[in-house]
């Protein structure tokens, strides 16, 4: 995980540098030169992928669960933010040991209180057997002003695995905290 984050700061470094040389480049003629607004654009990106933002995760399905703390994620709500599913590292208790298999994006209806996330893929694995599961359109409603989302129960479909995994799975309830 190390190596990625590192890489992430290489490429804010390189965003930087080129929006740096670009404002520095004399603009061709009747070309628009870099507006102060557009380096804001390429430096809140830059933020972003440095990081700053995060969020816990917490699976819970039956009497285990699993979590994660300080996920890195691409930006706070209630703009869109997306969580690498090679950044979540869950911890789990109990029979089943779940991982994030797909990248989910999150939006944000602050009016509703509510996050939803158009596709939520994990793996389960239970006695060396691996199945795959996906929700889509996965809702989660906010805990007071906070930024906390929970909810549940979410029903999966299989998406890949042996005739041994079941063409359905129910998680109990999951909860996703943003913060800085």
């Amino acid at each position: 995980m190390k190596h990625r984050h590192s890489r992430r700061l290489m490429v804010t470094a390189a965003v930087t540098a080129i929006a740096a040389l670009t404002m520095a480049v004399p603009t061709a003629a009747g070309a628009a030169p870099l507006t102060p607004a557009s380096a804001a654009t390429v430096a809140s990106f830059a933020d972003a992928e440095a990081g700053g933002h995060y969020v816990d995760i917490v699976l819970t399905q039956g009497k285990g669960s699993c979590k994660a703390a300080n996920v890195p994620v691409t930006a706070a709500p209630p703009g869109r933010v997306k969580i690498d599913a090679d950044d979540v590292d869950l911890n789990c208790s109990g029979s089943i040991d779940f991982s994030f298999t797909r990248d989910s994006t999150f939006t944000f209806d602050d009016a509703k209180g509510t996050a939803t996330a158009d596709v939520v893929r994990i793996v389960g694995r239970k006695h060396g057997v691996s199945c795959g599961y996906e929700a889509t359109r996965v809702a989660l409603g906010r805990e007071g002003a906070t930024r906390q989302y929970t909810g549940g129960p979410y029903t999966g479909k299989k998406a890949q695995g042996s005739f041994l995994c079941p063409r359905t799975v129910k998680l109990h309830a999951a909860s996703f905290t943003f913060h800085q």
